[in-house]
């Protein structure tokens, strides 16, 4: 500790030894945080610019619309999909399930509300009532999206269909337009039978 009366003395007697160490100390500073400042650019820069993108603030079922439920937020252009949408339709109703927090890409929304937001295009909806029997509970194995065959009078008359609706009485499924008239026809005579099936 003798050395420090000695500083003293040294520092006391030349004044500009001690400018000269707070400008070492100073600089010494400035170039670490300039270091620290220059890897976060070249980070920055390695994820690229941020682009605003919509993603989803809960989950969202097939059929349901996202208004409400959507959030722009800005995120590294590293991240988006390619599709991701650059700005949200007004009516925009999911066509298949997504998960909060994921970014909203073309296929996941279309700019329609109701049943018709599942029809493909170039198919049609048909209606198919709810049979007489008491024990009917077939709708209740089909929710809205899920993709199923149909049948009547023990053959497939629709190789794909798509639930489009879910009510109390009725089902409506879209069914593509050459197969339409069998089904609309089975579905009147209360012989149309759909069964699950994949998509």
């Amino acid at each position: 500790m003798r050395w420090m009366p000695r500083m003293r003395m040294l520092l006391a007697r030349r004044p500009w030894l001690y400018w000269l160490l707070v400008i070492a100390i100073a600089v010494g500073i400035a170039t670490t945080v300039a270091a620290a400042m220059g890897d976060v650019r070249r980070q920055r820069d390695a994820w690229g610019h941020a682009t605003t993108v919509f993603m989803t603030t809960r989950d969202v079922a097939v059929g349901e619309s996202l208004a409400g439920a959507v959030t722009s937020r800005d995120v590294p252009t590293a991240i988006v999909p390619p599709a991701a949408l650059a700005n949200m339709p007004a009516a925009a109703t999911a066509t298949q399930p997504i998960a909060a927090g994921e970014i909203i890409v073309r296929v996941d929304v279309v700019d329609e509300q109701g049943p018709l937001a599942l029809v493909p295009r170039g198919w049609l909806a048909i209606d198919v009532p709810r049979t007489d029997d008491p024990l009917d509970t077939v709708r209740q194995l089909f929710g809205v999206g899920d993709s199923a065959v149909v049948l009547a009078d023990g053959s497939i008359i629709a190789e794909h269909a798509i639930v489009v609706d879910v009510t109390g009485d009725r089902l409506a499924v879209a069914v593509p337009r050459d197969v339409a008239a069998r089904v609309a026809q089975a579905a009147n005579q209360r012989v149309a039978v759909l069964a699950l099936g994949r998509p």
